[in-house]
C-alpha cells in the first residue's frame, strides 16, 4: 500500500469514534447491543498490529502479590464525580509513533474558519464515552468562515496532547474543523471533578493540531513557530519535521494551502481552490454547514426522547455527531460517575418523521443509580508504578513504556457491575519495533464487592465486550514505520 493510499485509508478513520468504540460494548451473550460498530476498530489494528514476533514466559497471575483489589464504596447519583477517570503511567504516546510516522501532514479540508483564541480554559477534560486521553478546551471566535456555512461568532474547540499555552503569540489562526457535539455536549472536567456542558463543540479534522489543519498567523503572514511547538511528528520521530518541511516547500504538490510567510488572504484563496479540486483527496465530502438540535431531533420520535436526554442529576449523556452528505448522526451514551455505560441511543437525523431512534435494551433505572460501586474511588488509589503485570516475565532489555487503568459500567440482565482494566505496554526485547502488552480487570458488583477477574472469565459474564482488550496476551507485536 502507498502512502497516499494508506493516509487515504487511515484518514477516514474517526479518531474518535475508535477511542469510543474501544469502551463500548459490542454484544453480549444475552444478544444486547448487537448494532454496535467494530470497523474503524479492525481497520485500525489491521494496520498496527503486524505481526506475532516472539512470546515470553509466563506466568501465574497469583505470583503477583501487588495485585490487591483497591478498596471502594457505593455512590448515590448517577452524575457524582468521586475519583479519577483514568490512571496513566509512563508515555503511552511513544507506542504509537509508528501509527504517527504513517499519517503525513496536511491540510484537510471540511469545516475552515478563520478565528481568534479568546482563551484556553485552564482544566483538563476527558470525553467520558472514550477510552480517554486528556483534553484541553479553547473558546473560539469565528472570524471568517472560508467553508461552510451557519457557525455562530463563538464555538469551543477541543484538543489534546498540549498544554493551555500553545495558542499564546499568534493573532489569527486558519483552522480545519468537524462539528462534534450541539446543545449540551458533555465533557468530564477531571480538574474540578465535575460535568461541564458546552455548546458548539468542534474538533481539529484531523484530530491533532500538530498535522497541519492549523496555520498561525502574525502580522497578517504565516507564522511557522507554531508548528515547530506542537508538530507531533516533529517531536516524535526523526523524520517528522522533512516530512513538515516538504509541505511548506511544495505545497503545490502536496495539497496544501501555505507557505512560509504567505498571506492570510492568499491563504484563504488557496484553500477556496484546493476545495474545488476534484483530484485533491485532502477534501472532506462530509456536511460542513453547521448542525443544530433542530437537524437532529427531526422525527416525532426523536422529539419525544430530546427531554429524557437533557442534563440532570441522575441522566446523564455524552453526545457525539457523526457527520455525512446525507445525514446527521447524534449518539447519546449514559455516563455514571463519569464512566461510560452500555445504555446508548442513536439518532438518525434528516431521516424525515419515520422514527429514527435506536436505543439499546440496557437502560439505567433509579434504583440501578442509587447503587452504583464507585470505580472512580477504586481507580484513584490504585498507584500504577507499583503494579505488575501478572502475565509476563520480566526479561533482560524489556523496558516499561506506559501502564494505564480506565473503567466502564455495564448492565447485565439487572446487575450492575463496574470494571477497571488495567493495561501494560512494554519495549519488546526480541524487535526494536516491538511492544509485549498485558492486561488485568477489577470486577465490582452493585454492593461494593470486588475482585480480580481474568479475560475469559469476564467475557462469560459481560459477554464479548470491547474493552475486553483482544492482543495476543504476552506476545509481541510489531508497529510499522
Amino acid at each position: 500500500m502507498n502512502a497516499k493510499k494508506t493516509f487515504n485509508a487511515i484518514s477516514k478513520i474517526d479518531d474518535d469514534l475508535i477511542d469510543r468504540s474501544l469502551n463500548r460494548k459490542a454484544h453480549t451473550t444475552k444478544s444486547k447491543g448487537v448494532w454496535l460498530r467494530f470497523g474503524a476498530i479492525a481497520a485500525c489494528l489491521a494496520v498496527i498490529v503486524t505481526a506475532i514476533i516472539a512470546l515470553p514466559k509466563l506466568r501465574d497471575p497469583g505470583d503477583n502479590p501487588s495485585n490487591d483489589v483497591p478498596a471502594i464504596s457505593v455512590i448515590k447519583s448517577g452524575n457524582t464525580i468521586t475519583g479519577k477517570q483514568i490512571i496513566v503511567y509512563g508515555d503511552p504516546s511513544s507506542a504509537n509513533v509508528g501509527f504517527a510516522d504513517m499519517i503525513a501532514p496536511c491540510f484537510h479540508i471540511q469545516t475552515v474558519i478563520e478565528a481568534e483564541v479568546v482563551e484556553v480554559l485552564p482544566d483538563t477534560y476527558y470525553y467520558a464515552a472514550s477510552d480517554y486521553q486528556p483534553y484541553h478546551v479553547a473558546k473560539l471566535r469565528v472570524i471568517d468562515q472560508i467553508r461552510g456555512n451557519g457557525l455562530p461568532e463563538e464555538i469551543y474547540m477541543r484538543y489534546p496532547f498540549y498544554d493551555t499555552t500553545v495558542f499564546d503569540g499568534y493573532e489569527r489562526f486558519i483552522m480545519s474543523l468537524t462539528q462534534v457535539g450541539i446543545d449540551n455536549y458533555a465533557l468530564i472536567n477531571e480538574t474540578q471533578s465535575r460535568v461541564d456542558y458546552f455548546p458548539n463543540m468542534f474538533i481539529v479534522f484531523t484530530g491533532d493540531i500538530g498535522y497541519g489543519s492549523v496555520i498561525a498567523f502574525n502580522d497578517g503572514k504565516v507564522d511557522d513557530s507554531f508548528w515547530e511547538k506542537t508538530d507531533y511528528l516533529v517531536s516524535k520521530i526523526p523524520r517528522g519535521k522533512k516530512l513538515f518541511e516538504q509541505l511548506l516547500d511544495s505545497p503545490r504538490s502536496e495539497f496544501y494551502p501555505a507557505t512560509r510567510n504567505t498571506t492570510i488572504g492568499k491563504v484563504k484563496s488557496n484553500i477556496v481552490q484546493l476545495a474545488a479540486d476534484k483530484e485533491n483527496w485532502h477534501v472532506s465530502t462530509n456536511i460542513y454547514n453547521y448542525v443544530t438540535a433542530d437537524d437532529v431531533f427531526v422525527s416525532d420520535e426523536a422529539k419525544e426522547i430530546r427531554t429524557y436526554l437533557e442534563p440532570s442529576e441522575t441522566n446523564v449523556f455524552v453526545c457525539y455527531l457523526t457527520l455525512s452528505e446525507e445525514r446527521v448522526i447524534a449518539e447519546y451514551t449514559r455516563i455514571i460517575n463519569g464512566f461510560g455505560t452500555d445504555e446508548v441511543i442513536l439518532i438518525n437525523g434528516y431521516d424525515g418523521e419515520n422514527g429514527n431512534v435506536s436505543k439499546s435494551e440496557v437502560t439505567y433505572t433509579e434504583e440501578d443509580l442509587a447503587q452504583i460501586p464507585d470505580i472512580g474511588e477504586a481507580l484513584a488509589a490504585i498507584n500504577l508504578s507499583e503494579l505488575e503485570a501478572p502475565h509476563i516475565e520480566s526479561s533482560e532489555g524489556m523496558k516499561l513504556v506506559y501502564s494505564n487503568a480506565s473503567g466502564i459500567y455495564r448492565n447485565i440482565d439487572g446487575n450492575v457491575y463496574g470494571i477497571i482494566r488495567v493495561i501494560w505496554c512494554y519495549k519488546s526485547p526480541y524487535h526494536k519495533n516491538a511492544y509485549l502488552a498485558d492486561d488485568m480487570y477489577y470486577l465490582y458488583d452493585e454492593d461494593g464487592n470486588g475482585s480480580i477477574i481474568e479475560r475469559d472469565e469476564l467475557k462469560e459474564i459481560i459477554g464479548d465486550d470491547i474493552f475486553i482488550q483482544s492482543f495476543p496476551r504476552g506476545s509481541a507485536f510489531a508497529v510499522l514505520l
